[in-house]
């Protein structure tokens, strides 16, 4: 048996699920699987579906396509995944997906143009229980071939997470010394190019020293698109 919840109340929404469920087998037609002939643009659920990723490999082919089912009648499909945990989808857009891999783990994708064709990044970002959130940032070609990360983005340094005054008492080295490791959360979202990266310190800081350095924290560092993040 399958459990979802509703995203939408509506009776309409509730015919459209009651329909979906009570077709036979023999009849169904995956919704992920409908499409116009001829229609063969690149779609972030399209990779989600296909996508050959390490943090996706605790989610069979099948079940990928059973969430999107759902999610295409305004349900959220909690599924089951490989090591007996449960995955669900956030937002599904046509340049966008976010999808829980686990209680403590996410991936997006999400489609970038470029001169050479369309990118796809996915950033997979781990953490929670204690552990600071940490993000993994990769890149493919529009047939879904890992590109070389370097080329499209450049990590910003630890300084520009913060905004230091001039005659500050806290300076850019003793910051390098309180953080000799920064963790940082990467972020996308729809019908936008742009990434946010936030320096996740707060975790794991000692209160000492985060009280020392967190006037001077931004809350984020935005970064835009333009054939890569630089």
């Amino acid at each position: 048996m399958r459990f979802f919840i509703k995203r939408n109340k509506s009776l309409t929404r509730r015919v459209l699920l009651a329909g979906a469920l009570a077709v036979s087998a023999s009849a169904v037609v995956p919704v992920s699987a409908q499409q116009k002939p001829g229609d063969n643009a690149l779609t972030a659920r399209r990779v989600f579906e296909t996508l050959q990723d390490p943090s996706l490999e605790v989610l069979k082919p099948t079940t990928r396509l059973d969430m999107l089912d759902y999610w295409d009648v305004d349900s959220v499909y909690k599924a089951k995944n490989v090591l007996d945990g449960v995955s669900w989808l956030e937002n599904v857009a046509p340049d966008y997906l976010k999808v829980h891999v686990s209680p403590v783990s996410d991936l997006e994708i999400k489609l970038l143009p470029s001169k050479k064709g369309d990118v796809v990044m996915t950033i997979y970002t781990v953490g929670g229980d204690g552990q600071a959130r940490d993000s993994y940032v990769s890149f493919y070609d529009s047939s879904l071939r890992p590109l070389d990360r370097g080329l499209y983005l450049k990590e910003p340094p630890l300084r520009n997470f913060f905004s230091i005054p001039k005659g500050s008492e806290v300076t850019v080295k003793e910051i390098e010394t309180i953080v000799p490791f920064a963790t940082v959360e990467y972020s996308a979202r729809p019908g936008d190019t742009a990434i946010e990266a936030r320096l996740t310190v707060a975790d794991f800081l000692g209160q000492e020293d985060y009280e020392r350095i967190s006037p001077l924290l931004r809350d984020k560092v935005e970064m835009m698109w333009k054939d890569g993040y630089k």
